[in-house]
């Protein structure tokens, strides 16, 4: 099988195993294993906790050892996590599975970008991105009917399902994944700034101890290059008002997150039960509506006018907000209902308004390092959102932790806001810049 075909066969399974188990997994957490609105929460924030701790080990090993190794232990971890997750009904079952399933989805995170460019032809890797966006859509909505199916079963059924799934794709890849067009040793060359003995293609020169360095030195130099980005990371937060706007609204932005991805399907069984198709109903029209939501905006927005787009965020934020807050206080399933859909709707499409804020208002020197500055944000975000709304929603109820996260959009909308009055008028004016020592 070409690296064409099978990331392209990695997209579709992937993404259908995934959503075969995580469909109906918060209706399972909360009616089955019975947690509570505080632990439904704490779970989401151990699986965010271990992701950003994770990080940076598993990237040193992707780059160190072998990415082909990352990925294949990343789905085997995932596969085995979800197995845990759907046959050990309690707390402490779902805690470790969390664990187990949040360190394999680091090992892939990255690893199977950086393998997919490294192993497909030059001319194909464009291709194959795209190509696999779309089969990833069509895995996911495919996935979502497969859930429903299984849930008839038991609710536990299409978690196992998933992670059985997930396994068989982790074996597939130990047999046909392959990794001919990257070594440590080359990678190690290429950063030497030694022209042509990157690229020569010769074995010897890519495994030579001479030019690459050995791994243990190959991973010093990985997490000092991290500090170095941390410390030209926190100059550039502290020297630049865009940079600054845009860290601060999104870790608020971040602090909403935990409570509506964790408390928002729990919250509708009381008005819409916990029967499997109508949840799985709802998933689909949120991923058709997001899809086609992105697409329009994707074609009115205009890059070269970033402070247009920063305000743009600001005004779905805003909106978001307002429809947490209602969707919290909501009485009945027909306000309830439509309100769930429109936050799941703006919450998907505001990334990508995000992402081409970012791109656009920023020069290309300092670009990835606002994209990993931003990351960071949200992720810590998450993990100091979670508990306190969490706590809100066990002493008083579902409805009134959901309106709380919603709360938190509201120093996000005026960050983004303020952020946007700062951003440059025109793309030949980029507010941001950064030293290149960011990049190691």
């Amino acid at each position: 099988m070409s690296s064409y075909r099978l990331y392209l066969l990695i997209c579709g399974l992937g993404s259908f195993a995934g959503k075969v188990a995580f469909t109906l997994n918060l209706i399972y957490q909360a009616t089955v294993v019975g947690l509570s609105p505080l632990q439904l929460v704490l779970v989401g924030t151990v699986m965010e906790t271990v992701c950003f701790i994770a990080q940076v080990p598993t990237g040193v090993i992707a780059d160190v050892v072998s990415r082909r190794l990352s990925v294949i232990i990343g789905y085997l971890l995932m596969g085995a996590g979800l197995l845990v997750w759907g046959l050990v009904p309690s707390f402490a079952g779902i805690v470790a599975a969390t664990v187990i399933w949040s360190i394999g989805a680091v090992c892939v995170d990255g690893a199977e970008e950086a393998w997919a460019a490294d192993e497909i032809e030059p001319g194909r890797v464009t291709s194959a991105f795209v190509r696999g966006g779309q089969i990833n859509q069509a895995g996911s909505l495919l996935g979502i009917l497969a859930a429903v199916g299984l849930a008839t079963f038991g609710l536990a059924v299409p978690i196992v399902a998933g992670g059985v799934l997930t396994l068989a794709l982790g074996a597939l890849l130990m047999l046909f994944m392959t990794e001919d067009r990257w070594s440590p040793g080359s990678a190690g060359s290429a950063g030497s700034g030694s022209p042509g003995s990157a690229g020569s293609g010769s074995p010897g020169s890519a495994g030579s101890p001479g030019s690459a360095g050995s791994p243990g030195s190959v991973a010093v130099g990985a997490w000092r290059s991290m500090g170095r980005q941390v410390v030209a990371g926190g100059r550039a937060v502290r020297g630049s008002a865009l940079l600054t706007g845009l860290v601060a609204g999104t870790f608020f932005a971040g602090l909403s997150s935990e409570g509506f991805d964790r408390l928002s399907q729990p919250f509708l069984i009381p008005y819409v039960g916990d029967r499997p198709v109508v949840f799985g109903a709802l998933a689909v029209i949120a991923s058709l509506g997001a899809i086609g939501a992105t697409g329009l905006i994707g074609r009115r927005l205009d890059m070269s006018h970033p402070r247009r787009v920063g305000r743009l965020l600001a005004v779905v934020q805003a909106v978001t907000a307002a429809g947490m807050i209602c969707f919290g206080l909501a009485g009945q399933w027909w306000v309830a209902v439509p309100l769930y859909l429109l936050v799941r709707l703006l919450r998907d499409t505001s990334a990508p308004i995000l992402n081409v804020w970012l791109v656009s208002a920023t020069a290309p020197s300092s670009r990835a390092t606002v994209f990993s500055i931003q990351s960071q944000a949200d992720a810590l975000g998450q993990i100091a959102g979670g508990p306190p709304v969490g706590v809100v929603a066990a002493r008083t109820s579902l409805g009134a932790g959901i309106s709380v996260a919603g709360l938190f959009l509201l120093p996000a909308m005026a960050l983004f806001g303020w952020a946007a009055r700062r951003s440059p008028v025109a793309e030949n004016r980029p507010a941001v810049e950064v030293s290149t020592a960011a990049h190691g």
